[in-house]
């Protein structure tokens, strides 16, 4: 059976291997264009220091080259293009693959019929296809309005294209068709079905099998006014475990939404039931929900927006829990342009409350957060403020108070052929735990200046700063780290629109000197240089 398995796998992946090979021999007979871009870049990683261990990198010489090949033309009265990508690294915290396919896609259409083979994504529902998929799709789109839009999908469910020869991952084929009529010229309803079907178990995770039925559609009764919905049910079976037989379940799935958009007003109201069992393995949804959302943006005048918005939800639709529990999360949020008569002045303040009740728990949090953004002379200025304040009771108590707060100073000066672009960031977070009774800091400060050649297509910056944790009841820890970034585009690159590159950090990992001594203390250093083109 698994023989079985592998051999229908690898007959798919060569045929689309084979398209791949193929569109680009006919691209050129038939003299069409055929365009890329090639990144290729070396690193150098250094580290040091007893907690070396602790640090990302990978130490020693690596590269990196990820190619990008794009074709298109036209074939009789049919229209094609086609991409295939690569990436190569000998770094494997950057891919666990020496050699990876990124992306495979061919395209043939004549703007009524249209196929697609490799990577191919169509979005049938929410509820029912959303995820793309390595296979294949048939469109059909038709110039009479009073014809259905038909759209067919087959193919396997796998993020990487490496999962066809090696890498473990559940084997997912889908397989699904979507019929699409107009009804007038305010209204529309699609059905689809979508069938999913796991073949390959990993590491004994749970294996299923769906079939989902969805009805969608829209319709916009008077101008500026949509209605949008769709209903979803699904039959399924899993496997939990290896050995474990396979278990049946039903779930269904409901959502409308209304848009009213006109004149200075934006409203949103949506409702949304899903049922406990409602469990879609290529769409997206939270199972045992229902929620109410709604949204008004108000724009009182060209200065002015006021947005406020209302959100409840629940659990427990069907008893299946002890209790359920209910959110109820309002918030408010106020953007004015040019406060106190400053031409270039922004300030933004938003309340956020979120509160959940059931009866063994209580929880009551807030959320404000502040912003000003302005110019004072040759300095930008960007500054935020947030406060969060946690109060929940029950098995688990919390009473916690959290501070943000961040500010950059930025300008720009132009010295000759120089344009300077010197910078300043300051921010810090704090949280006090009322019940440990103790506060943690963090605090970060950096300068930064950038350096541009306009003539030469030079860009450049620098910074250097630290940032410091400081526990009141734990390990103390500060990174003091410094990094530069050059890129140049050399006139002799210009027609292959290429960029050379180059860049360098150091980070400096200190610990809380009461531990033995340099334990746990580190240096990282990183050099990368690289070269990008087009053609």
């Amino acid at each position: 059976m698994k023989r079985l398995k592998k051999a229908r796998r690898l007959r798919l992946l060569a045929a689309w291997l084979a398209v791949a090979a193929l569109a680009p021999a006919a691209a050129l007979a038939a003299g069409h264009e055929i365009h890329g871009s090639n990144d290729f870049s070396i690193t150098y990683n250094d580290v040091q220091g007893a907690g070396g261990s602790q640090s990302s990198l990978t130490e020693g010489t690596r590269y990196l080259e990820i190619l990008n090949l794009f074709g298109n033309g036209r074939a009789g009265d049919f229209d094609y293009n086609w991409t295939v990508g690569t990436k190569a690294t000998d770094d494997r915290r950057n891919d666990q693959k020496t050699f990876s396919l990124t992306n495979l896609q061919g395209r043939l259409t004549n703007k009524i019929h249209t196929i697609t083979l490799g990577d191919t994504f169509e979005a049938f529902s929410q509820y029912s296809l959303n995820t793309a998929v390595k296979g294949g799709s048939y469109k059909f789109t038709p110039e009479q309005s009073h014809l259905p839009q038909v759209s067919l999908l087959y193919g396997i469910a796998y993020s990487r294209w490496d999962n066809f020869w090696g890498v473990d991952a559940v084997e997912r084929q889908v397989a699904g068709g979507k019929i699409r009529q107009n009804i007038g010229p305010d209204f529309w309803i699609g059905l689809s079905g979508v069938q999913t079907d796991d073949h390959v178990r990993v590491l004994g995770g749970e294996l299923t099998n769906h079939q989902t039925w969805t009805v969608d559609w829209e319709y916009r009764p008077i101008p500026g006014l949509t209605i949008q919905g769709e209903s979803s049910w699904l039959n399924g079976d899993r496997s939990p475990s290896d050995g474990a037989p396979f278990d049946a379940y039903h779930g269904h799935a409901h959502k409308v939404v209304a848009v009213g958009d006109g004149g200075p007003s934006r409203v949103t109201l949506e409702y949304e039931r899903v049922s406990p069992e409602f469990r879609t393995t290529i769409g997206s949804a939270t199972p045992d929900r229902e929620k109410v959302k709604a949204k008004w943006r108000y724009k009182y005048s060209k200065d002015l927006s006021i947005t406020s918005a209302m959100l409840w939800y629940h659990d427990n639709l069907d008893g299946q829990k002890a209790y359920g529990t209910d959110h109820y999360k309002p918030e408010i949020a106020v953007s004015l342009k040019k406060p106190f008569a400053r031409q270039y002045a922004v300030a933004d303040i938003s309340y956020k409350l979120d509160r959940a009740y059931s009866p063994v728990m209580r929880s009551l949090d807030h959320y404000i957060t502040m912003g000003y953004r302005d110019r004072f002379g040759v300095l930008d200025s960007d500054s935020t403020f947030g406060i969060i304040v946690y109060d929940q009771n029950g098995a688990a108590k919390r009473k916690d108070v959290e501070f943000t707060y961040n500010t950059s100073l930025s300008s720009r000066h132009t010295l000759g052929r120089f344009v300077l672009k010197p910078s300043i960031y300051l921010g810090g977070w704090t949280h006090n735990d009322e019940v440990a009774e103790n506060t943690d800091q963090i605090v970060e400060y950096s300068a930064g200046l950038g350096v541009d050649v306009p003539d030469l297509k030079i860009t450049s910056t620098i910074r250097v700063g630290e940032n410091r944790l400081l526990k009141e009841a734990g390990t103390d820890t500060a990174k003091t780290f410094a990094g530069a970034n050059v890129f140049w585009r050399p006139e002799m690159l210009a027609k292959a629109q290429g960029m050379l590159y180059a860049k360098a950090s150091v980070n400096d990992f200190r610990y809380d000197p009461n531990l033995a001594a340099g334990s746990r203390n580190f240096r990282e250093t990183s050099v990368t240089a690289g070269i990008s083109i087009q053609f």
